[in-house]
């Protein structure tokens, strides 16, 4: 199922993926290396802990990509969400590759109304499946050529253990998702960004806090760095 880009620009840029090597490095020393190869005739990526220290894969690795392996097997035969083919070991998730562009690779204006239907009808769709995304954004997102929406990131995935009755934590979860979805909505159409407001405004701004000291905590610790100096490389 993995779609083609029809545009002049350099499908590896579009990606990320390094010319020749198939390679994404991780941004810092907390993330994963993806990779591209062919498996049975397909193009899949490979999401790899395999060379990141051992108290990584076994605090942080491992759990992320049980967790997106077992999103991928609730969503699957959901139009925009890719195929998964299962873990390979214990510190390596396989899943289908999509060609296209991030959707943070893109300016406001340049896309259609009918790409946000698309996003938020995922949205619904995973909703419906009672898994919310809970760290929804644009990076996460992919835009083919032909328009269609892909989401790529399940590692932070909240599960409703009765899709038909999830519980207040997953709903606020939910809302939290169809926020972030009207909010890419707003910022791409031009069109006036949505408040969130009562409880949901309060975990909205509580979790915006949260994750810039995240950030400045994982710049402190794990600085990002070029590929050849990571301390996961080879």
């Amino acid at each position: 199922m993995a779609t083609a880009f029809d545009n002049h620009h350099d499908p590896h840029a579009e990606t990320g993926v390094l010319p020749g090597s198939g390679i994404k490095p991780p941004r810092n020393r907390t993330k994963a290396y993806v990779t591209k190869s062919l498996r049975d005739g397909s193009t899949v990526v490979r999401k790899d802990f395999s060379r990141c220290s051992p108290l990584l894969q076994l605090l942080y690795g491992r759990p992320t990509l049980r967790r997106e392996a077992r999103a991928y097997e609730r969503l699957k035969g959901i139009e925009g969400i890719p195929e998964c083919y299962g873990l390979e070991g214990r510190d390596c998730l396989v899943i289908e590759y999509i060609h296209g562009r991030p959707l943070d690779r893109f300016k406001p204006g340049e896309l259609e109304a009918e790409v946000f239907d698309r996003l938020e009808s995922v949205v619904a769709h995973a909703h419906a499946r009672g898994v919310a995304f809970s760290d929804l954004h644009a990076s996460n997102v992919i835009i083919t050529g032909s328009r269609q929406v892909f989401f790529i990131d399940f590692a932070f995935s909240v599960f409703a253990a009765d899709s038909s009755r999830p519980g207040l934590l997953v709903r606020l979860f939910m809302e939290l998702d169809r926020h972030a979805a009207q909010r890419m909505r707003a910022h791409y159409l031009r069109l006036p960004a949505p408040v969130p407001a009562g409880l949901l405004g309060l975990l909205y701004r509580l979790g915006r806090m949260l994750k810039a000291v995240h950030k400045r905590i994982k710049r402190k610790f794990y600085p990002e760095t070029k590929y050849a100096h990571s301390r996961c490389g080879r």
